[in-house]
């Protein structure tokens, strides 16, 4: 494992947590009291995951949204 020292924050969301590369090229993603190490291709993967699953959630919101009503246009009789 790398010192400490040599990470670099890549994005951070305050009150949430951080993600950081150390110099050996781990990933860690710190979210809370829980802190993940990946190596790259993990970390490509689990964003791959992150990514489907909002868009399935987005999808389920859809879906559970009542059909917009369709206002009668003004330009036909």
């Amino acid at each position: 494992m790398c010192a400490e020292d040599k990470q670099q924050t890549l994005a951070s969301s305050k009150g949430l947590g951080s993600i950081s590369v150390c110099g050996c090229g781990t990933l860690s993603l710190h979210v809370g009291g829980v802190s993940i190490r990946l190596d790259l291709n993990a970390f490509v993967q689990t964003a791959e995951m992150f990514r489907i699953a909002v868009a399935n959630l987005e999808a389920q919101a859809s879906a559970l949204q009542p059909p917009a009503t369709k206002v009668p246009s003004l330009l036909t009789h």
